[in-house]
């Protein structure tokens, strides 16, 4: 054991090592804590969760586009994956899809989606 105290008196780190690193988590990092918002279409006819998706994850998030979860009954789960989309999507609304109007809130995850 007290070899193994010596030597560990004697080791030097780097400056690099110094700054240290950082570690992330298994699994994609960016979907960890990616954010979201909940979002329901105003229509009549239910509307696809990949066209949404298409359509306003090119505005929202241009370069890395969006994510969209039917909840059902015109109702979505939006995840972004570009950190601004989100507040562009909350702040620079109204948005429309088709002739339709999109309403979009942040997701609170303590509160229960009430259709």
């Amino acid at each position: 054991m007290e070899a193994v105290e010596g030597m560990m008196e004697r080791m030097k780190l780097s400056m690099a090592e110094k700054k240290g690193i950082r570690v992330q988590a298994e699994g994609s990092g960016s979907q960890l804590a990616a954010p979201q918002a909940v979002g329901k279409v105003l229509a009549e006819k239910l509307v696809g969760a990949d066209g949404l998706a298409q359509t306003l994850g090119r505005i929202w998030c241009p370069i890395k586009g969006v994510m969209c979860k039917d909840l059902g009954e015109n109702h979505f789960l939006f995840t972004f994956l570009q950190g601004s989309g989100k507040k562009r999507a909350l702040d620079d609304g109204p948005w429309m899809f088709g002739k339709d109007l999109v309403v979009l809130i942040d997701l609170d995850e303590s509160k229960q989606l009430r259709r």
